[in-house]
């Protein structure tokens, strides 16, 4: 197991299983998905990672290009769009709090937000022990999802979302 500091976490991860279990991910959720949104995000993707956070990426055994999950979260102004979403890789947090935390409750339910660091001006990120959206070939295996949110440009010709 390697040992990585980031922000506010000591993480431990198996890049070798991560790279390996990543080889049987064909492609992104983005690419998965298909909807104008989520090929705005792929189309965006080269220019919306910090450098910082793709050598984190690549240490942790984790492709740039394969999020679990992406979401489209609202138009912030013409041409720039908050997004959500998410990786995973083997391994557990070693130091410092969960990104994932209770905010509140309802009658049903515990409310769960984000604690996340900022990473640059348009991008923050954070670790978690909260799991969703688990492909197959991660199952069974100690996980950690890295929660990220990002300003996003708008560079489809597609008509973007007004909302």
């Amino acid at each position: 197991m390697k040992h990585i500091m980031f922000a506010r976490w000591e993480i431990e991860c198996d890049q070798e299983t991560t790279r390996d279990l990543f080889s049987r991910v064909q492609s992104g959720a983005p690419e998965t998905c298909g909807c104008i949104p989520c090929r705005n995000f792929a189309a965006a993707r080269e220019q919306l990672y910090p450098v910082d956070v793709i050598q984190l990426l690549d240490s942790l055994g984790i492709p740039h290009d394969r999020e679990a999950e992406v979401y489209h979260t609202h138009r912030i102004r013409p041409r720039r769009h908050g997004y959500g979403g998410w990786f995973h890789f083997v391994g557990r947090i070693v130091g410092g709090l969960d990104a994932c935390k209770q905010i509140g409750t309802t009658k049903d339910a515990p409310v769960w937000g984000f604690d996340l660091e900022k990473v640059s001006a348009e991008f923050k990120m954070g670790f978690t022990q909260r799991i969703g959206l688990l492909k197959e070939p991660f199952q069974g295996h100690p996980i950690v999802q890295i929660e990220f949110q990002a300003t996003v440009p708008w560079v489809l010709t597609e008509e973007e979302p007004e909302s």
